[in-house]
């Protein structure tokens, strides 16, 4: 297995959201840092056109800092929205992500589902103009007109569309769970693999958002078994959403670990710190507690 460093590192280190200049200071931390693999994002469409637009410099800089992105993640919430025409538009977009990802040679795309489009009464999780934060309460009040089908027929429609854009480039897509949105569990997860039917659509495992649903992580594992095609790792205590250093909350890494091992994987496991204080000591110590259970039930570490 081999650890990598997420984009919560550039957001957390710089700000959110991050710039391109920000982007390549974080390059040569994470490589400060003592990783080698890495997790990037295109954050709206701004910054995917940016992107696309100087992804040579961008790749340069890669390749200086001796850094490969395993994972991209293409940041769209008009993928879901319930008006088809917008999400044609999310749809071209999400090409030029999908063969952003592939020019920085990421073998997975990355979605999120999204807040439902109700009213939120105090601030909405998620959003790209405001300070990043993960929800750990939401005040909402139900439109006259809400129609939960309606919100899951986009949803299903959008990644059905991008998992065919991103076979055409031989590429896995992957959703993202989390709190307060769209698909947060494991059987939504499970419900929406089955809904979208796509070979190549396929889970990203997330620790912490998990642990957070009250979900217990290593049954999590199990339902998910050949269902999920990375793995985002943080620890976590259910009585909020941080997302703590390996070993600072609740979650049972040995037998995560074990269950992984029996399950054969030997993809990739995203440190995904979502804390100022995890700069930089709260990697250095996942690090160290990863490789100590891993040594423990005889698994190869890579970083």
């Amino acid at each position: 297995m081999r650890i990598s460093i997420t984009y919560l590192y550039a957001i957390f280190r710089y700000g959110y959201p991050p710039s391109l200049d920000d982007d390549l200071k974080a390059f040569a931390d994470v490589r400060k840092l003592g990783f080698r693999f890495l997790e990037t994002e295109g954050l709206g469409e701004r910054k995917l056109l940016e992107l696309a637009a100087h992804r040579d410099g961008v790749k340069d800089a890669l390749e200086r800092n001796g850094l490969q992105v395993h994972n991209f993640c293409v940041v769209l919430p008009e993928l879901v929205d319930l008006d088809p025409q917008a999400r044609r538009r999310a749809y071209e977009l999400f090409q030029t992500g999908a063969e952003l990802g592939a020019w920085f040679g990421a073998g997975t795309l990355h979605l999120a589902s999204y807040p439902p489009p109700v009213e939120y009464i105090e601030e909405k999780p998620y959003q790209l103009d405001s300070a990043y934060k993960f929800a750990t309460h939401a005040r909402v009040r139900i439109p006259e007109r809400f129609s939960w089908q309606r919100v899951w027929d986009a949803l299903v429609d959008s990644c059905r569309t991008c998992a065919d854009i991103a076979a055409r480039l031989g590429k896995v897509v992957i959703m993202e769970p989390r709190v307060g949105e769209a698909i947060c569990s494991v059987d939504s997860l499970l419900r929406l693999i089955e809904h979208v039917d796509r070979p190549n659509f396929k889970a990203n495992f997330d620790t912490a958002h998990f642990c957070a649903q009250r979900e217990n992580v290593p049954l999590a594992l199990a339902k998910l078994e050949g269902r999920f095609a990375n793995i985002h790792i943080a620890d976590n205590d259910p009585a909020n959403t941080d997302h703590l250093p390996v070993g600072d909350g609740i979650i049972d890494w040995r037998e995560f670990f074990r269950v992984l091992q029996r399950m054969g994987y030997n993809g990739y496991l995203g440190l995904d710190l979502g804390l100022e204080a995890s700069l930089p000591d709260g990697y250095r110590r996942s690090v160290e507690t990863i490789r100590r259970i891993a040594a423990e039930l005889g698994i190869e570490i890579e970083v």
